[in-house]
């Protein structure tokens, strides 16, 4: 019968004349470590106590070899404890789940990090991840989440594998331990522990059977570190009670809610509310837990409407979790703590943001100067500021309820400065943006000036609130263009109202800002306002001689008369506009100029001088790159080809036009041009058509505040009454819901497509 590795050892020492003590002290190992291991309370050595051990005995030869042999031989990883089992159900996450079980599975991955900030999921992930996973010796769970000293890891991951009693250092222990053994180590909450991670490759490169699973808030930065960034929940598509179900974000609202209240229903009203709520969390999964957790103490739509204070709403979690994961404050609060001084001021500096920004926005706005990268790089690897690579210009952003914990740190120190930075930054960007938006890079331009909408409006706010008129009007008047494009009439009609009502700014700025409000007023179909402000720029322009002032009051002049049906008295006036900014090149001013007239002309049914002037305004946008321009310009030729009765030419220009705007995304321009080419096949008597062009025109057009040009108006009313009369009003209508129900796509096609 083999002997144990205790009778051994108690054999070899009295052999030897020794007493545990003595051997103890020779081998420098505790007398414990002997007398347990004698006892047969140890069953296993480590390699360097064994050879200690050995040393101590005078062994040699065979008997040394037997002696380790039994060490080693004895010696079993012991069966790791259950993971530990989440109360929950795990919800949404199955392509992450997929993604880790897949890098699992690769022999080139040895560490896996889920990254991302705190309330993510990234523990039950990792958890999940572990149950599912094929380790043939098991996984070990290692938190640490209540550990805040690096050099406490080892031991924790000693004490998780069964390395209990081995003296420092511990690294050889451990891979000694899981030599020959294949198993996973999931180390959760790692992100205060980074000192560490050198340890951790270690292990790695000691143990080739073992692999890591990591959960941080930022990565390790260890070679061979493969990371899966965990992403918020989705949102539905629609806010319909079945997709509201089954999309992630609020399906784990749905369920959590039902645990705190089963009586919460879900129908066509409450399917929104729950859909609000968790966007305005962000799909952040620990936010939206907080949140249904307060379904049983508010009705849905206040829960929603205290969203605006979130950091106070969202507390009162579970007591089984950690402190940090009870309220968002304590879960963004951990993060907070861990970041050093120059992290913490960049991380307050950037709550002025709304939407996110650029690098070049935070390098002018923020303190940080010249080294605002590594800082900024920093808190993206902290999980704290997420970059998203898919726009024209990478753009940092931050969860609003990380950004609504940041402004209150701000709100401690220079909050005011940083604000004036901010305004004054954005300011100059929309000057920048302002001339360009008219030439051949306007798209990029235009794409640009959405993404930081909400950071105008910041910067709007601002100062309107100090009553600085000179630079609210100049930031408003750089905007208008923009807002028009962008179909935000009543909120650029706002602002500009907010601006013009403030004491001061001089008369350029002033002039401009009145020139914007009345052009969005008449889009507005609020051609009184229009009137008003077109008047009190016309008083204006008498005390400059700047001829764009003047130009753009006659042009005011002359839409409100458009609008009127005083074609004769507006073409006068665009006449007049023409020539003040003829001498100045060719410009933007002078293409539209000559796009105003030639409108005009179209409705004095002079058809040659309008289409000369608009093929001549079509050549000035083409020359400047604004193909939004010329697309409006080529259908106005269209209509000056219809008053001549020439309807194919008429078809061609407009079908131009349409294509343009759809390729363009631009909803205005599409919508202007589906409603042009449904009169275009009312006066071709293709009435069903007609109807259902028109018909999906209208849907577009009631998502919209832009009402249709009052002169534009005319020439569909005509054609379509018409082919109304024609086709009876039955089977017009029909067709007129036919045409509201398709798409945008299949309606452009619908009406582009040849004459069946």
């Amino acid at each position: 019968m083999t002997e144990n590795l205790g009778t051994l050892l108690k054999r070899l020492r009295a052999s030897a004349g020794l007493t545990q003590e003595e051997l103890a002290e020779r081998a420098e190992v505790s007398a414990r470590t002997v007398s347990d291991t004698e006892r047969g309370l140890r069953t296993a050595i480590y390699r360097d106590t064994a050879r200690r051990l050995a040393d101590a005995l005078g062994l040699v030869g065979d008997a040394r070899e037997d002696f380790e042999h039994a060490a080693r031989g004895a010696r079993t990883v012991t069966a790791p404890p259950p993971l530990p089992t989440p109360p929950t159900t795990l919800i949404g996450r199955e392509h992450e789940l997929e993604a880790a079980l897949a890098a699992l599975e690769k022999n080139d991955v040895r560490l896996l990090t889920l990254t991302g900030p705190g309330g993510i999921g990234k523990t039950r992930i990792a958890l999940e991840a572990a149950r599912r996973a094929h380790f043939a010796d098991g996984v070990f769970f290692v938190p640490l989440g209540a550990t805040d000293d690096a050099r406490l890891v080892l031991s924790a991951i000693a004490h998780a594998v069964g390395v209990t009693w081995a003296r420092p250092p511990l690294i050889p222990a451990i891979a000694d331990r899981l030599r020959d053994k294949n198993v996973l180590i999931v180390l959760d909450t790692f992100e205060q522990l980074l000192e560490a991670a050198p340890d951790i490759a270690e292990i790695l490169s000691s143990s080739p059977g073992v692999r890591a699973l990591v959960t941080s808030r930022e990565p390790l930065h260890l070679r061979g570190e493969h990371e899966i960034a965990i992403p918020t929940l989705a949102m539905p598509r629609e806010q319909t009670p079945d997709d509201v179900v089954r999309a992630p974000a609020t399906a784990l609202f749905i369920e959590r809610a039902r645990s705190a209240n089963p009586d919460l229903i879900l129908d066509a009203g409450t399917a929104g509310i729950v859909t609000e709520i968790c966007r305005r969390v962000d799909g952040l999964p620990l936010a939206i837990e907080l949140a249904a957790a307060r379904a049983k103490h508010l009705p849905l739509r206040a829960l929603n409407e205290q969203l605006d204070n979130k950091l106070n709403v969202l507390t009162g979690g579970p007591r089984d979790v950690p402190r940090r994961q009870q309220t968002m404050r304590d879960t963004v609060g951990w993060s907070y703590d861990l970041l050093d001084d120059a992290e913490r001021a960049l991380f307050s500096e950037l709550s002025v943001f709304a939407g996110g920004c650029t690098l070049e926005a935070t390098s002018a706005v923020c303190s940080a100067g010249s080294g605002v990268l590594d800082v900024l790089s920093a808190l993206v690897d902290k999980s704290l500021v997420h970059l998203d690579r898919e726009e024209d210009d990478a753009r940092y952003r931050m969860l609003d309820v990380i950004r609504e914990f940041a402004g209150e740190q701000l709100g401690r120190g220079n909050a005011a400065g940083v604000g004036a930075r901010h305004a004054s930054y954005f300011l100059g960007l929309a000057s920048k943006a302002e001339p360009q938006i008219g030439g051949s890079h306007q798209e990029l331009w235009f794409r640009r000036l959405a993404a930081d909408q909400d950071n105008f409006r910041i910067a709007l706010r601002s100062f309107i609130n100090q009553g600085d008129a000179e630079a609210a009007l100049s930031l408003a008047g750089a905007l208008w263009q923009f807002w028009r494009s962008h179909g935000d009439i009543a909120e650029g009609r706002d602002w500009l109202r907010a601006g013009l009502a403030l004491d001061g700014g001089s008369l350029p700025v002033r002039t401009k800002a009145l020139w914007g409000a009345a052009w969005l007023a008449y889009h507005h179909g609020d051609y009184e306002d229009a009137e008003t402000l077109g008047e009190q720029l016309f008083a204006l322009s008498r005390k400059t001689i700047d001829p764009v002032i003047t130009r753009n009051a006659l042009t005011i002049r002359g839409i409100v008369a458009m609008a009127q049906s005083r074609f004769q008295e507006a073409r006068t006036l665009f006449e007049e506009a023409v020539q003040l900014v003829r001498p100045l090149g060719q410009n933007w001013l002078l293409a539209t100029s000559l796009l105003n007239l030639g409108t005009a002309c179209v409705h004095v049914r002079d058809g040659a001088r309008a289409r000369s002037l608009l093929d001549e305004a079509r050549a000035v946008y083409d020359r400047l790159g604004d193909q939004r321009f010329s697309a409006r310009a080529a259908q106005q030729a269209g209509f000056a080809w219809m008053a001549d009765g020439d309807i194919a030419r008429a078809e061609s220009l407009i079908a131009t036009s349409l294509r343009s705007f759809w390729e363009l995304e631009d909803v205005w321009g599409t919508t202007e041009g589906l409603e042009a080419m449904a009169a275009i096949r009312a006066a071709e008597d293709s009435s069903e058509r007609a109807a259902r062009t028109g018909g999906a025109a209208e849907v577009l057009r009631e998502t919209m505040t832009i009402r249709p040009l009052a002169w534009d108006r005319i020439w569909t009313q005509r054609y379509m009454e018409g082919a109304r009369a024609a086709l009876g009003a039955e089977a017009w209508q029909m067709a007129w819901n036919a045409g509201r129900a398709m798409s945008v796509e299949d309606a452009v096609e619908d009406a582009l497509g040849p004459q069946s």
